[in-house]
């Protein structure tokens, strides 16, 4: 038993091996030119990550001079379109959680500005705050300088009232800028898209088009009788 164990092992081990054999040179040539023609089609200048899709003048001429079909052009396409259609989502939510993001910065912002001026005037403020969602109760803040901020995660620190007004600002720019740059970006990427498409259709429509050349030419080659 223990050597038909063992023989099954080794079976089991060269099995195992033959599947993971390299493919014959024909076909790793194939594939490299495959992976040569898609990084082609969007191996151009990025912004931030965000391929320029290449586009096609002549479709015949760059068929003939990359020595590729429609359809290894048209995967390429594809799989660029998808790579796109991924990233706008990405962008659509980080976009909508900064227009939310921003608010709450700019509000914190405008109290922390506040507590500083009633303490310059050596004056308390009185508040209301919500006991429960159509319940307020009035409070008095004694402005003594410090003041408790939300950093996320469950993270609270205490600060000044400098050291509150100079990271909310910089965190305002921050935020601001990123929003600047993700409308940029999603422009960017509504361009790109529409010329794909358009690519795509071109190298669809030349298919199309030789498919019935060719059938035309066999009907001329070989009348029906």
């Amino acid at each position: 038993r223990g050597g038909d164990w063992e023989r099954f092992q080794l079976l089991l081990w060269t099995g195992s091996m033959a599947s993971v054999e390299a493919p014959p040179p024909e076909v790793q040539a194939t594939q490299k030119k495959d992976e040569d023609i898609r990084s082609f089609l969007m191996s151009h200048e990025t912004q931030r990550g965000i391929p320029t899709v290449a586009f096609i003048d002549d479709v015949k001429d760059f068929l003939e001079a990359k020595k590729v079909t429609v359809e290894v052009v048209i995967g390429g396409y594809t799989e660029l379109l998808q790579q796109y259609r991924a990233m706008d989502k990405r962008l659509t939510r980080q976009k909508a959680n900064l227009k939310t993001k921003l608010p709450d910065i700019e509000n914190t912002l405008d109290l922390v500005r506040l507590l500083k001026q009633r303490q310059d005037d050596e004056e308390d403020m009185v508040t209301s705050y919500p006991l429960s969602d159509v319940l307020y109760a009035k409070a008095k803040v004694r402005c003594d300088g410090t003041v408790n901020l939300w950093l996320g995660a469950g993270l609270m620190v205490e600060y000044s009232y400098d050291e509150a007004i100079e990271m909310l600002e910089r965190n305002l720019k921050r935020s601001q800028d990123k929003l600047v740059e993700t409308d940029e970006d999603i422009n960017h990427l509504k361009n790109q898209s529409i010329t794909l498409e358009v690519s795509m259709a071109r190298v669809f429509n030349y298919s199309v088009k030789q498919k019935r050349l060719e059938k035309a030419a066999e009907t001329s080659t070989n009348p029906a009788s």
